[in-house]
């Protein structure tokens, strides 16, 4: 997606275009702005099913990394049960307490914290390695239908609203200038490219 300082750019000098040719003694030029909120391209909760291509990277995503987010869900599981022992040993006045019980299952919570850690950073970069991979070459497609798109429809300025949103860059916001839903239906119906991907099973 467009960055915002290139957005913000690009609308300061199409309203500095429109202003010129009205001191020109033209007619005014006519600005037609829309706003694509690129974050909808995985779906939302307003029933936006979004960009068949994304949302299938997405999905393969999640069944390439399922084992290794079961194996941390497994890790911290047991991380947290090692600890209610501990809790549970100390708790109870009326058993004496065995220090050398308690120093290993400390060890052992110690051990197993460790690798969790190290798993998750290990897993976490190999997310966003495949992550880019995957959806890389459909970002760069979608970039260039939304210049395809925006030429059809007559648009000078489209913003990416999730971008303008994260840079809290947004003070009137009118929805009638939405165009993402319109987007994505072209988008959708768009020739198959080499952006493609293939519907996880």
């Amino acid at each position: 997606m467009k960055k915002v300082t290139t957005l913000v750019v690009s609308f300061v000098f199409a309203a500095m275009f429109a202003v010129s040719a009205f001191g020109q003694g033209g007619a005014p030029a006519v600005t037609k702005i829309g706003w694509i909120n690129t974050a909808a391209f995985g779906g939302d909760d307003k029933g936006l099913n979004g960009v068949t291509k994304y949302v299938n990277a997405l999905k393969t995503l999640d069944i390439e990394f399922k084992p290794r987010i079961t194996e941390l869900q497994t890790l911290d599981g047991k991380i947290k049960a090692i600890a209610e022992e501990l809790q549970k040993m100390q708790s109870n006045t009326a058993v004496p307490i065995n220090q050398q019980t308690v120093a290993a299952k400390q060890e052992e919570g110690q051990r197993l914290q460790r690798e969790l850690e190290f798993k998750q950073k290990d897993a976490e970069a190999a997310v966003q390695a495949r992550r880019n991979t995957l959806l890389a070459p459909i970002m760069t497609d979608l970039d260039k239908a939304i210049q395809e798109f925006s030429k059809q429809k007559g648009y000078t300025v489209v913003f990416d609203i999730a971008a303008l949103a994260n840079a809290n860059a947004i003070l009137v916001l009118d929805p009638a200038a939405d165009i993402t839903k319109e987007f994505i239906a072209y988008y959708n119906t768009r020739p198959a490219t080499t952006a493609a991907v293939t519907t996880p099973k």
